[in-house]
């Protein structure tokens, strides 16, 4: 395979070549993957995008992950209908919510209301009590939950729904393996509660500088939590 992986797709190329590999025995079972940072410059990509594919290689019990050590071939996922791959990159979906969610401030600001502070409010509380028990899925809920509200507000329901999608599609086809795997620490999870708090107090003071600035801020820590 060239290290030029295309922009389009690249995590599915890359899940390709790692199982045609195993298929033909030039990675055996049993046998430990090159390190994140030697797979990203093999393939010329980001981290992020190795992440991803550790995490659906592991989603579909072909890697495991020993603590410590690293990811090792479990074994040779064959399915003759084909596997169902990662649509888009989690790279582009993140820069893609936060330029529609910074896009949308304005239209958010029009519409802006006492309901919407106080049903944010309740979902960051909702938040926290679910990271401090370390429920994932409630964790995972609100979050959704929190940035459905806020697109809701554009008034807009192509973008909603678009939004809607987006974030759906990050915690079905990703999140419930990537979060846990690389995300859901206490550092993190403080981080993005912080971030969710300070859109929420850019909101109530009518900031809208701030707003734009803690959305920046806030898929930024997501972005950079994948990188470590």
């Amino acid at each position: 395979m060239s290290n030029d992986i295309k922009k389009d797709g690249k995590s599915k190329e890359i899940i390709e070549d790692i199982l045609k590999q195993i298929e033909n025995t030039k990675i055996k079972i049993g046998e430990k993957l090159p390190s994140e940072r030697d797979l990203s410059k093999k393939y010329n990509v980001s981290r992020i995008v190795i992440r991803e594919v550790i995490s659906y290689l592991k989603a579909i019990n072909v890697v495991e992950s020993v603590q410590g050590s690293g990811n090792y071939v479990k074994r040779y996922y064959k399915n003759s209908f084909g596997l169902s791959f990662p649509d888009y990159d989690v790279d582009d979906l993140m820069e893609s919510r936060k330029i529609l969610e910074r896009s949308i401030a304005f239209s958010v600001f029009k519409h802006l209301d006492d309901k919407l502070i106080n049903d944010m409010a309740k979902i960051c509380d909702d938040f926290s009590k679910a990271i401090i028990t370390k429920d994932l899925e409630n964790s995972l809920a609100q979050d959704f939950k929190f940035h459905q509200l806020y697109a809701k507000y554009s008034k807009n329901p192509i973008i909603e729904n678009f939004l809607d999608y987006l974030t759906s599609f990050i915690q079905q086809k990703v999140w419930r393996v990537m979060k846990e795997d690389y995300l859901f620490t206490n550092t993190y999870n403080k981080k993005t509660l912080e971030n969710h708090r300070n859109i929420l107090k850019s909101l109530k003071e009518r900031d809208l500088n701030k707003l734009l600035l803690y959305i920046e801020l806030h898929y930024d820590t997501i972005i950079e939590g994948l990188k470590k």
